[in-house]
């Protein structure tokens, strides 16, 4: 009897439930809904660069890295990310020593931030086709050999077509710039050969030669129809196991079962020439690598059997993305390959084998 005095002067169930009267006059109760504070007004509390930035985080799993790639410092990243962590009032990422994880609002948002994102850039693309190619960001990667002697004469003469666009160049191997392209960092990459996905579209480009080269009076330069087994006494001088060039002289040494003296690993062209110069070893690298050290007789090619060996240049790109008309028009500039003689390219072009 105490207990129902005191509800009907005020007071609730242990439980959380409030107090109403039903039209018959019995006393009913409910569950009281919890009051979470005013609805967030996404649409002044949330800004565009937030989102921009928080997604560059989730996708690369790191504030450094994403502050690469937006070309803003670390504290600048970390600042937005707070920002946004603060004006939707949840944590939206985990910080894992150098790496960051999505907690669970996190994960929610970035779905939704993805989408509008995806969506805004679409309609960039949209009126930047109705603009013309006049401005804007023209990213394209390539692995070593193609992004130093071929790709600067192509972006240099796509440049003066179009002098508003802003282009970057970025030199790394296959597997990176590839998987720039699937991360959308890049518009396009031209590598050698490309590694198949799903998710990504390839296209011929042109075809390049590998062939041996020597320093010059080298003891086997006059030799003809010499064959890989006669080169075994021979040091080399090699790219990084990584590299398309060491690949391919690696296949050809296994079928002609050769087995190559590695005399020294070195990570540019540039170094293995010199080294070749110096006397330092035989080598395996692309016509357009030493054109000019071959016109100026400073090395020499060896005539071997199952040599030159061909391979495929290929452009990629995201196969889902609607290319922005910059884009378009550059791979169409590079299919057309008249850029190569105009701008004095050294090599001897070949239309790719596929």
């Amino acid at each position: 009897m105490r207990r129902l005095n005191t509800l009907e002067r005020g007071g609730r169930p242990a439980d959380g439930r409030e107090r109403f009267w039903s039209p018959g006059s019995h006393t009913a109760y409910r569950r009281r809904v919890p009051e979470y504070g005013p609805r967030l007004d996404i649409d002044h509390a949330v800004t565009l660069r937030q989102l921009r930035t928080f997604k560059a985080v989730a996708d690369l799993n790191s504030f450094s890295l994403a502050a690469q790639q937006l070309r803003l410092s670390q504290p600048s990243v970390s600042y937005q990310v707070k920002e946004l962590e603060e004006a939707v009032g949840l944590p939206l990422l985990d910080r894992l020593g150098k790496r960051v994880q999505l907690t669970e609002a996190g994960a929610v948002l970035y779905a939704y931030a993805r989408r509008t994102l995806d969506v805004l850039d679409e309609a960039s693309l949209a009126l930047e086709e109705m603009r013309g190619i006049k401005r804007g960001n023209l990213r394209v990667g390539a692995s070593t050999t193609v992004g130093i002697y071929l790709l600067p004469a192509a972006l240099g003469a796509f440049k003066k077509l179009h002098p508003g666009l802003v282009i970057s160049l970025e030199i790394g191997t296959r597997a990176r710039v590839q998987e720039q392209v699937l991360r959308n960092e890049l518009d396009l990459a031209v590598v050698g050969p490309a590694l198949k996905d799903p998710d990504l579209a390839i296209l011929p480009f042109v075809s390049d030669e590998l062939i041996v080269i020597a320093p010059a009076g080298h003891k086997l330069a006059t030799r003809r129809a010499l064959n890989l087994k006669d080169l075994e006494r021979q040091p080399f001088v090699m790219r990084e196991p990584a590299s398309g060039s060491r690949w391919s002289l690696e296949k050809a040494a296994r079928k002609a079962g050769a087995k190559l003296d590695v005399a020294m690993e070195l990570g540019s062209n540039g170094a293995i020439k010199h080294a070749v110069e110096s006397g330092l070893g035989l080598a395996v690298i692309s016509r357009y690598a030493c054109a000019l050290e071959l016109s100026g007789k400073r090395l020499v090619e060896l005539d071997v059997r199952g040599f030159p060996i061909r391979r495929d240049w290929h452009i990629v790109h995201l196969r889902r993305r609607k290319l922005p008309a910059s884009v378009l028009a550059f791979i169409e500039f590079l299919k057309d390959t008249s850029w190569l003689t105009r701008n004095g390219a050294r090599g001897d072009l070949r239309p790719p084998t596929d």
